[in-house]
């Protein structure tokens, strides 16, 4: 894992929306594609959010494995644009 830097929007540990199973979702901060119907324009701002690592964020997620593996969930990074923090 690396201490790469990303801003985090908001964490969301025992989703059940954002993909199969239980799972430990990241929104990231920042978005440029300004969709109409986008889920979470409060993640648009760009320099908005909260700085985490990599490596800090992975801790936190691990903790929820036990529920992934019993109902086939995971991880799910979302936004914002994920992509503007593709080194994250």
């Amino acid at each position: 894992m690396t201490n790469t830097i990303g801003r985090v929007h908001s964490i969301e540990t025992m989703g059940t929306v954002d993909g199969p199973g239980i799972r430990f979702i990241v929104f990231m901060q920042g978005c440029l594609l300004r969709c109409q119907f986008c889920h979470n324009p409060d993640t648009w701002k760009i320099g908005k959010g909260t700085e985490r690592t990599a490596q800090d964020v992975f801790d936190e997620a691990i903790k929820y494995k036990e529920f992934w593996d019993a109902s086939g969930g995971g991880i799910t990074v979302s936004g914002g644009e994920p992509l503007l923090q593709v080194d994250f």
